[in-house]
């Protein structure tokens, strides 16, 4: 099949794919699905406990394929925790023995980890209590700081009302332990069922309810709607029809995908504008806005040519940045860099405002060597190429050593990949390269092509298999956006060169 072809037929089959859920589960969020019992005291699903065990890495950890320790130590702590809770084997024993060894070797690591995940500090301080109480043979003293940690975030958010009205301390509900009757957060359940959008949050508001099914049925259709049809678990948040539509758009945009796309586009559009909320919106349709999502989907409807307020994004301004969240910790350069590139839907007023600030704080938080790092991304390259992309625009003349810094870190075979080479960091870096050539910056052409060519090698338009590179709680691997940058890069690589090959 011809690349022009090919790309034609992956696009429209991507339009199709089912937007609302990621199709990877997680070894954390499936852990708060496999703790679950029935009324007799029998896993409810006995499966999930095997398909875990099998899922053990070499060196005793469990998580994402990526060696980052936030996300392996927390979903190492979440198995060995289950399987000394319900693992009767002998090879259960030696698993959760190895697990141990993993977080003795690690935790010290952790701080030189610069890439914590979503509620790390929240999270750990709980799951290191069940464990003492268990008897587990951890590094409870090197561990203890996170306490204070947690302290700091709690401090942060509504004194004496967080189980009384929705804020993002929902989504990471286990970190509240046994702490919380379970009476005083159901009325905080989400349409859907769901706690806040999250699989493992509301498998935890499950696991402290001995009749589950009965008492919060909203909640278990949510749950056993997941691990239908031989799902291998949980994802890591649940549906996500907003994020995931308005990055698949924002890439096949970039690329140039968007042309033929018909009633396909249509649809997805229609589902953007249904879903539109004053305030904006989150990553799906029921849990909190954020300026990230917000900035996304005002920015694929201003560009199929949808009249937008994007007025809401002005309450996440602050001294500095944009934030993504109140009472949020760290900003996200990516969020701020998405704001940026929606900056002609803001009131006319505050355009100049906004963009001087967030161009002030990005160029600004760039570091040595000129890449940038972000906190929903657990490489380099993601928040660097929406710099390289966003800033074309905006600042191209400062893009010298982040240029530089790209081409200098390729390797070889013409890939990129901060901890082992993948197809969708080659696509993140070779886009702006791309683009940055297409606009006449003195970008050589080998290296180009040479991405190119990996990426045809390697790409599987259709695989669900990715390495887990996003950040939530864990490390996961949104399977569509992923393709959609693949496929973005490749067609903007033949649209520069089809005159010459």
């Amino acid at each position: 099949m011809r690349l022009s072809a090919y790309l034609e037929f992956a696009t429209e089959e991507l339009l199709r794919e089912d937007f609302s859920r990621l199709s990877q589960a997680t070894d954390y969020d499936t852990c708060w699905a496999a703790r679950l019992t029935n009324e007799d005291g029998t896993l409810t699903y006995p499966h999930l406990l095997q398909a875990l065990a099998d899922r053990q890495h070499q060196d005793g950890s469990w998580g994402s394929r990526a060696p980052c320790v936030h996300d392996r130590l927390l979903s190492t702590l979440a198995v060995v925790l289950l399987l000394r809770r319900f693992g009767h084997r002998r090879s259960d024993a030696e698993q959760i023995t190895a697990g141990e060894r993993y977080i003795w070797q690690y935790a010290d690591g952790l701080e030189n980890d610069t890439h914590a995940t979503v509620g790390f500090e929240m999270i750990l301080p709980a799951l290191l209590a069940e464990a003492r109480e268990f008897g587990l043979d951890l590094p409870y003293a090197q561990l203890r700081h996170y306490e204070e940690e947690r302290n700091q975030k709690l401090s942060r958010l509504p004194a004496g009302r967080i189980f009384q009205i929705k804020t993002t301390a929902l989504f990471s509900l286990e970190a509240f332990g046994r702490g919380f009757d379970p009476d005083d957060v159901t009325d905080l359940i989400l349409e859907d069922g769901s706690m806040a959008g999250s699989p493992s949050a509301t498998a935890c508001l499950l696991d402290l309810v001995p009749d589950w099914r009965s008492r919060l049925p909203r909640s278990a259709g949510y749950v056993e709607g997941l691990l239908e049809n031989g799902a291998a678990g949980l994802p890591v948040m649940s549906p996500c029809g907003i994020f995931t539509r308005t990055w698949v758009l924002y890439y096949l945009h970039v690329g140039g995908l968007l042309s033929g796309g018909g009633e396909l586009l249509k649809t997805h559009y229609d589902y953007l504008l249904e879903h539109w909320r004053p305030d904006g919106v989150g990553f799906s349709s029921h849990v909190l806005p954020d300026s990230d999502d917000t900035s996304m989907t005002l920015l694929a409807l201003h560009r199929a040519g949808f009249e937008v307020d994007g007025s809401c994004l002005l309450a996440y301004e602050r001294d500095e940045h944009f934030a993504v969240y109140d009472y949020e910790m760290d900003p996200s350069i990516s969020a701020n860099l998405h704001i940026l590139e929606a900056i002609e839907t803001l009131p006319e007023g505050d355009r100049e405002r906004v963009r001087h600030k967030i161009l002030h704080y990005v160029l600004g938080a760039r570091r040595t060597g000129g890449y940038w790092g972000d906190k929903w991304h657990a490489s380099t390259y993601y928040p660097t190429s929406q710099a390289l992309i966003a800033l074309l625009h905006h600042a191209p003349d400062q893009m010298d050593e982040t240029l530089g810094w790209l081409l200098a870190t390729q390797r070889p075979d013409g890939s990129w990949g901060q901890y082992t080479p993948t197809s969708e960091e080659t696509a993140l870096a070779l886009l702006p390269l791309l683009l940055y050539y297409r606009a006449g910056h003195s970008i050589p052409e080998e290296p180009l092509r040479l991405a190119a060519g990996y990426l045809l090698a390697h790409e599987n338009p259709f695989g669900e298999d990715h390495p887990e590179l996003w950040t939530a709680k864990v490390l996961y691997a949104p399977t569509t956006v992923i393709r959609s940058i693949i496929l973005a890069a490749l067609a903007l690589h033949r649209d520069t060169f089809e005159d010459k090959t």
